[in-house]
């Protein structure tokens, strides 16, 4: 069973990878059938990651999207199979397992081709040329596997070149179709093995139990002939040797391989045009993890991802509309993610995702672990504003009092430790700063993204607004966003400067503010979205 991707936004804030983590938790708790996997589409927040740390907690998994991978598809583990397997072996193994391919692998055990049951088929077909070992010398020792035989006289490792002969007719008959260097197969017989050994056969190969009279020993050490045993009769000891050749001597090695997160679409496209139906998952170092097959990927199931703080496909990993969107836990405007079907979908009017999934732990009736209420704590107080954002609701407030008395914190202080974390501004690099908690919205055709740093000291970050809107142009054409609006969010002085590049008028109309002198202060906005994002849309941006 596939694991279910529980993974917030882009560019990440504390809010997104938080609740990523804690619903996956929780889920994990109730729903211990499945595998719930926390993720994150970014890296961590500077606070986001010490909390984490500090807590001894592993972090969400970075991902880069939600595209269906080669590991989604593909078979593992890989039955493989040795170089120095006997086709009989093989054969066999493809038999029982039900397969239609095994992977090859060397000595080290990494890759080296692919058998399939084509090969298998082919090998038989050619056997009508009864070319014996002509073709691929076959080693005693394989052969015995194959016959499941035993040596009389010789040596395991000798190499048998010539052709394969079933003594059936009269003595002086076969000995005229011996040539040197070529194996016999006889029953009982009496005078044969003594003729073939005089025409320079390589070895004989006794079947039904029969066994060779000291003579014929004597003579095979002699002339430094191979003497077999094999308690089959001669019919299924030709078969059955026939199959003592190596997988080395038949495996293809221009079988397409991939990586386990290849895109699987684009692995589609190699493996039809490949000629064979199945292709090898490899890892780093060469060794095979999985296999995948033209039948694996008509019957590939969709990834599973739970959605927190987000329900827009702009702020969606990329390749959500492959995936099988299972539930959606959020607290802003209702976007544009398509289901096939109903799933869960909580969007409430609260000041953070966090408080609704702690709602949830209490929903299902499962204690908060104190490293859980730890980060569900933080995340509320950073998204809200330390509650001072006009979203924070008495709700919020009720959850932080509650979470405050779990990790046994005042709320408020805590909140304060949090935002302090995030370290020195004045050292923080422009891109972590303009790409911060940046979000995408579509108001009809005009593109606009708005990105948010909420610091306790904004004099540090507006000391170097000249560097921020340079930056902020670049990000805006190389996104092609018709706007790029970056607030720089005072939590002590209640307020945020508004850094505006591109189609500015936009913004300027909703807040009755003008640019043209550079970046505007505008107390009291310390919500994106109910603040910012709901005056730009009754505006009629």
């Amino acid at each position: 069973m596939s694991p279910v991707i529980v993974v917030g936004h882009r560019n990440p804030d504390n809010d997104s990878v938080v609740s990523a983590y804690a619903y996956a938790y929780l889920k994990g708790l109730i729903d211990p059938e499945k595998e719930y996997i926390p993720a994150r589409l970014g890296p961590m927040p500077k606070e986001t990651l010490r909390l984490f740390d500090q807590l001894g907690i592993e972090a969400p998994i970075e991902i880069p999207h939600v595209h269906n991978r080669v590991c989604d598809a593909m078979s593992s583990p890989v039955i493989s199979v040795t170089l120095d397997t006997t086709m009989l072996e093989a054969g066999r193994t493809i038999r029982e397992r039900g397969i239609r391919a095994l992977v090859a692998v060397n000595e080290e055990g990494k890759y080296a081709g692919i058998l399939s049951s084509r090969k298998l088929a082919e090998l038989y077909v050619a056997e009508t040329e009864v070319a014996g070992f002509t073709d691929a010398p076959v080693k005693i020792k394989n052969l015995l596997k194959s016959i499941d035989g035993t040596i009389e006289v010789g040596d395991e490792e000798t190499e048998l070149t010539g052709h394969l002969l079933v003594g059936a007719s009269e003595p002086e008959t076969a000995v005229t179709m011996i040539a040197p260097g070529d194996t016999i197969i006889l029953g009982d017989r009496k005078r044969t093995p003594l003729l073939a050994l005089e025409a320079g056969v390589a070895c004989i190969l006794f079947t039904c139990g029969a066994k060779p009279t000291p003579e014929v020993v004597e003579l095979a050490r002699a002339k430094g002939a191979s003497l077999l045993l094999s308690r089959h009769d001669t019919y299924a000891t030709t078969r059955f040797a026939s199959l003592a050749q190596s997988v080395s001597e038949h495996i293809e090695t221009d079988c397409v391989t991939f990586t386990a997160q290849d895109l699987l679409a684009e692995a589609t496209e190699d493996l039809l045009a490949s000629p064979h139906r199945e292709a090898v998952v490899l890892d780093s170092e060469g060794f095979p993890i999985g296999i995948i097959t033209r039948s694996d990927i008509a019957r590939s199931v969709k990834r599973s991802v739970i959605l927190v703080d987000h329900n827009e496909t702009s702020q969606a990993a990329p390749g959500i509309e492959e995936a099988t969107v299972r539930e959606i836990l959020d607290h802003h405007r209702v976007g544009d993610i398509q289901t096939s079907g109903p799933i869960v979908f909580l969007n409430l009017p609260l000041g953070s995702t966090a408080t609704i999934v702690a709602q949830q732990y209490e929903t299902a009736g499962v204690e908060i672990p104190k490293k859980i209420a730890v980060l569900l704590l933080s995340a509320i107080m950073t998204d809200t504003v330390l509650l001072k954002s006009p979203t924070a609701t008495a709700v919020d407030r009720a959850m932080a009092v509650k979470l405050g008395a779990i990790i046994e914190r005042d709320p408020i202080e805590f909140g304060m430790e949090v935002f302090r974390s995030r370290g020195g501004d004045e050292d923080l690099r422009i891109d972590d700063i303009v790409g911060r908690d940046s979000k995408e919205f579509h108001f009809g055709d005009t593109v606009m993204a708005i990105a948010q740093y909420e610091t306790v000291d904004s004099k540090a970050i507006l000391a170097r607004e000249d560097e921020l809107v340079a930056r902020m142009e670049e990000v805006r054409a190389a996104h092609g966003y018709d706007t790029l609006l970056l607030l720089v969010t005072d939590v002590i002085v209640e307020g945020s400067q508004f850094i505006c590049v591109g189609k500015t008028r936009l913004v300027a109309r909703a807040f009755d503010i003008s640019f043209d002198e550079g970046s505007v202060w505008v107390p009291g906005i310390l919500s994106r979205k109910k603040q910012v994002v709901g005056r730009l849309i009754e505006s009629g941006a």
